[in-house]
């Protein structure tokens, strides 16, 4: 019989990697998934429902999509590590806005380089997925391994995601620093990559919880000798 532990630990682990997998690989391959959005409009907006009419850019772990409103759609980078924000001079007639000046450029081009990480958290947690799937169909020693490499994956997920904050500010700050305030604006990868932690957080203490009750459990052969089923 499969224990409930078993089942929740799996899924947990599942959904996990599930979402590490869209921070890793968001715009500019999930257009609707991103790190920061960055208003080249009037720098009012305070959310990214909030300026559907303004331009924008839009940052991810391995590139960038912008929509200038122009009527030419969402364009997107070519994905690759360490993207510089002057790569969106192509999309746009004339010279870069304040929003990306070279103070901007210089700050986000090497902050970009570590956005990596995000791909190196969706490996372990892809390694801890298969883990708990052997566990799931009963190999003893993968049972043990899952809570090892959810607690790697977990740690790599927090870790990721403390510096997905101060990547944020580091922006943030700069754009302001050229007279946008409201220009800078979190994005969902944030969200989803915390919500990832929590989940690969919780996944070690069910297997905990499990092992633990499966010990306290008498077995089914124990009752048949007692004369009891």
């Amino acid at each position: 019989m499969v224990s409930w532990n078993k089942v929740l630990g799996l899924a947990s682990v599942a959904a996990a990697t599930a979402l590490l997998g869209m921070v890793a690989f968001d715009v500019p391959y999930f257009k609707s998934v991103y790190f920061l959005r960055i208003d080249l409009g009037n720098g009012t907006a305070s959310t990214a429902l909030a300026n559907q009419t303004n331009p924008f850019v839009d940052l991810g772990a391995l590139g960038f999509c912008t929509d200038l409103k122009d009527g030419k759609g969402l364009q997107c980078s070519q994905a690759h590590v360490g993207y510089n924000l002057s790569e969106a001079g192509k999309f746009i007639n004339g010279s870069l806005p304040p929003q990306l000046s070279a103070s901007v450029n210089a700050v986000a081009s090497n902050l970009t380089k570590v956005l990596v990480l995000h791909i190196v958290a969706f490996g372990i947690a892809l390694i801890s997925f298969a883990l708990a799937l052997l566990a799931f169909l009963g190999a003893p020693l993968a049972d043990c391994c899952s809570s090892c490499f959810c607690g790697f994956a977990g740690s790599a997920a927090f870790a990721v995601f403390i510096f997905d904050i101060a990547f944020f500010e580091l922006i943030k700050k700069r754009v302001q620093q050229e007279g946008n305030n409201g220009a800078a604006i979190m994005g969902n990868a944030l969200y989803l990559t915390l919500i990832a932690w929590l989940l690969l957080f919780v996944t070690p203490i069910l297997f905990l919880i499990g092992r633990c009750c499966g010990c306290c459990l008498p077995s089914p052969s124990s009752n048949h000798k007692g004369g009891k089923w």
